[in-house]
């Protein structure tokens, strides 16, 4: 199987205009996951999906390919499509988040390996436990809940599964896992890539606001892996300061060659 990761990444967030383009320790945001995704072991190919030469220029400027699309995309999902050409040779196609420079290689890795071990599977993903009860309690932390066999039952914004009946004693131990965070990340058999833009937004999808939605409400079943590594994810101009000033996250930005 051949594996590329795309990467969408557009210029007008409404949150945070120009995200991708934000300097973190010295370089640009979408320059860093370019180089988390080329150290991952399963992807040959990296490309950033843009609707914005700036964006692009950055990105081919670090060594980097970059490939242009429509700028009325609905999703990360639907810009990589359009990214898509006939003679690319790209089996498993992954959709890496441009807003989260310090995944980790080993999740992306993570997230191809599930899918080439469920041979019957077209989509697969990857999660965390969540330790702590704030983060399972947000709006901004996209749960997962999975069968027995690790496929995805339902992704919410809201608290799952319920813990109305949670006995307490259990969730104050200190290793209790209150639920799984879903980490944006997709590895998608290439059929499945294609169809999905040519679907139309679903109910669920537009009303949780997660694209991921738009699959399952398709009856297409989606493996989940869980993994060691968290993700940061950056929404706001505040949140990348923070990560501007952390000398933890100094550590991590360390660059990676370009594929």
């Amino acid at each position: 199987m051949r594996v590329a990761g795309a990467i969408p990444a557009r210029y007008g967030s409404t949150r945070f205009p120009g995200k991708p383009l934000a300097e973190l320790h010295g370089r640009p945001m979408i320059v860093h996951v370019c180089e988390r995704a080329a150290a991952a072991r399963l992807i040959e190919k990296v490309w950033v999906a843009t609707d914005d030469e700036r964006i692009a220029d950055a990105v081919r400027a670090a060594g980097f390919e970059a490939r242009m699309t429509p700028s009325d995309c609905a999703s990360g999902t639907d810009r990589i499509a359009a990214s898509l050409t006939p003679d690319d040779p790209w089996q498993i196609v992954v959709n890496i988040q441009g807003d989260e420079p310090f995944i980790a290689p080993e999740v992306i890795d993570g997230a191809v390996q599930a899918l080439l071990d469920a041979p019957d599977c077209q989509v697969s993903t990857v999660a965390v436990p969540i330790h702590d009860r704030a983060a399972f309690e947000s709006s901004h932390v996209v749960k997962v809940v999975t069968r027995a066999d690790g496929r995805a039952l339902y992704f919410s914004r809201s608290p799952l599964p319920s813990p109305a009946r949670l006995d307490a004693r259990a969730a104050a131990a200190p290793d209790f896992a209150w639920g799984l965070k879903h980490l944006g990340l997709y590895a998608y058999r290439r059929e499945i890539v294609e169809a999905y833009a040519g679907w139309p937004l679903m109910p669920l999808e537009r009303r949780e606001c997660l694209e991921q939605l738009r699959l399952l409400e398709r009856g297409v079943e989606i493996q989940v892996a869980v993994v060691a590594h968290d993700s940061i994810g950056v929404d706001t101009p505040e949140e990348l300061q923070v990560l501007n000033t952390s000398p933890l996250s100094r550590s991590n930005a360390g660059g990676h060659e370009a594929s």
